[in-house]
């Protein structure tokens, strides 16, 4: 495993120039005038208020403006905000995603939002693809390194974690395949797909660092997606073009593998009653019905059912 080099990232260059030229500014002006007061007035106080004005607006611009950073060297990655430093070991982060006030990167233990990365809230609507994203884009790439994406070299597939900025990606997915399975529960002439809420609803999962999401690729192409938070599977679809391949299966298997790993001695989804044939695809895989029941979000609000698998290596007590 290769692992890059020191990297430092700061504020934009945009936001650099102003602080810059603004400091330029004040450390010549102020300094300047103080000068001239002092030579017409000869008494000091008043230069005196304005030097120390000085350094503190250029203490500031630093402080604020120029002293934020993120940067990467071997197994950390280190946040500078103006009052507080924070450090992350690659292994335990959990989430990397942009966010209004600053870039989150967050792990079990805790959470943080750099200021010197932002994406406001309205390319987040739109989903614009900013700065913001490129770095989280870069910093995901190094953590793929200690987290390597699930490979098939012969057949070209590629279990990955999903990137912030994936939204639309996994909402058309997620779309196409409910239109194909799921016509007999939400009738298209009846209810139109909710494509806004489940687009949001993806946003919200990408930046929740409780949750996993990730995209199944085939020779690079995104046909499949699973997101998992804890003991629970919360989606799985692959894109009808691709179904009856294993695909489903590999999703399925991987999201109840990582379930497993932490420790969890049953794994749970909810699927709803009158998908049958996700309901007898879960349980070829060794999942159960249970009796419990619970209304669906979505109009016409059909019941959902929540399937449960125990984890072949729990201890029989557990069971």
């Amino acid at each position: 495993m290769t692992v890059p080099s020191r990297r430092v990232w700061r504020a934009g260059l945009p936001t650099l120039l102003i602080v810059g030229i603004f400091a330029g500014v004040v450390g010549i002006a102020l300094p300047v005038l103080a000068y001239l007061i002092y030579r017409r007035e000869q008494t000091p106080w008043l230069p005196i208020v304005l030097l120390v004005l000085a350094v503190l607006t250029l203490l500031y611009a630093w402080r604020f403006g120029l002293h934020p950073k993120i940067w990467t060297r071997g197994h950390v990655l280190r946040i500078d905000n103006p009052f507080r430093r924070y450090e992350f070991d690659w292994d335990d982060i959990t989430l990397i995603a942009p966010g209004e006030n600053g870039l989150v990167v967050a792990s079990e233990d805790q959470v943080a939002e750099a200021w010197c990365v932002q994406k406001s809230t309205a390319a987040t609507r739109k989903g614009r693809f900013t700065r913001a994203d490129r770095i989280a884009s870069s910093l995901l790439d190094t953590l793929e390194l200690y987290h390597p994406p699930i490979r098939d070299e012969e057949t070209g597939l590629r279990i990955r974690r999903a990137r912030p900025h994936e939204s639309p990606v996994l909402t058309r997915i997620e779309r196409v395949t409910s239109k194909f399975s799921l016509a007999h529960i939400f009738p298209p002439d009846q209810f139109s797909y909710p494509t806004d809420a489940v687009a949001k609803r993806w946003r919200q999962l990408l930046h929740d660092r409780s949750s996993r999401v990730h995209i199944l690729e085939s020779y690079e192409k995104p046909v499949g997606y699973v997101a998992f938070a804890a003991d629970t599977i919360l989606h799985l679809g692959v894109d009808p073009k691709h179904q009856r391949r294993g695909y489903g299966s590999a999703l399925l298997e991987f999201a109840s593998l990582e379930i497993f790993d932490t420790g969890m001695s049953l794994a749970q989804a909810w699927v709803l009653v009158d998908n049958h044939a996700a309901r007898a695809f879960f349980r070829s895989h060794g999942w159960r019905d249970t009796p419990e029941r619970r209304d669906c979000k979505y109009p016409p609000r059909p019941q959902e059912m929540k399937m449960m698998r125990q984890n072949p290596s729990a201890p029989r007590r557990s069971r």
